[in-house]
């Protein structure tokens, strides 16, 4: 119970990393506030977790949406009283709307990549601080990517994501050296390729999966449940000297 009685949002919340650190979360003993674009899947998650006795909420939210996201939060500390912990994990891959190098990227990819990835966390981020700075406490999550930290020379091409993913890492080491005075941690997550519904087009070519797993030397695809429990141990008391740390969570991707 290593999050007992404290309060997270977690972005994202209704799928994949997102959905594993929910769980892990109220595991720990957190109360969480699910926030997600998928009011299907958030509801179900919602209805799955109270079943098991977890204390959650489910709010529907695009997170490229500031009114959105300030009503969530807001609604989540009138709730709850106060608000601990956020993951910001929510994130969309452009590949499908034209996202690639950059002199094939198109400016439809590349606009919404950046208003969901890196605007998305940025109004997140600012509409827990107020909080957060009220409480003298808190503590931040961002999860970004391998793909923020190294280029890939055909092999993940997409740089409107790889460029949120970087500017991500970018704004949370900022957070945490302006918030540290204020005992509000920020640290950033970044995952190799890792078995979620982004990963499908790797798992269904077994030849990319094969380069894959040459640079990610401890298996080609590592599971959500990886990266929910850095975050549980980001989020705890445990790491109550840590701030602005870039933890990869990649399979060795990021030490070749």
């Amino acid at each position: 119970m290593r999050l007992a009685q404290k309060v997270a949002i977690i972005t994202g919340a209704a799928a994949g990393i997102g959905l594993a650190c929910a769980e892990a979360f109220v595991r720990e003993g957190a109360a969480v506030s699910l926030l997600d674009i998928d009011r299907n899947s958030g509801e179900s998650t919602a209805i799955t977790l109270k079943k098991n006795g977890a204390d959650v909420v489910f709010f529907e939210v695009d997170i490229s949406d500031p009114a959105a996201v300030s009503a969530a939060v807001e609604s989540t500390r009138k709730r709850y009283g106060r608000i601990d912990i956020l993951v910001s994990n929510a994130g969309i891959g452009g590949r499908k709307l034209g996202d690639g190098p950059v002199h094939l990227c198109s400016l439809e990819a590349w606009d919404a990549v950046m208003s969901v990835n890196l605007r998305g966390t940025f109004l997140v981020c600012k509409a827990v601080l107020p909080f957060m700075l009220q409480q003298g406490c808190g503590s931040i999550i961002t999860i970004a990517s391998v793909l923020g930290l190294v280029g890939t020379q055909g092999l993940f091409d997409t740089h409107a994501y790889a460029t949120s993913k970087a500017g991500i890492i970018g704004l949370t080491r900022s957070i945490a050296a302006h918030y540290a005075r204020n005992k509000i941690r920020a640290n950033t997550i970044a995952p190799g390729l890792i078995d979620t519904q982004m990963a499908n087009r790797a798992k269904s070519d077994p030849a990319l999966l094969e380069r894959v797993a040459f640079w990610q030397p401890l298996g080609p695809l590592g599971v959500a449940d990886d990266v929910a429990a850095a975050a549980v141990f980001l989020a705890s008391d445990e790491a109550s000297f840590i701030t602005g740390a870039m933890l990869p969570v990649d399979g060795g991707w990021t030490v070749q």
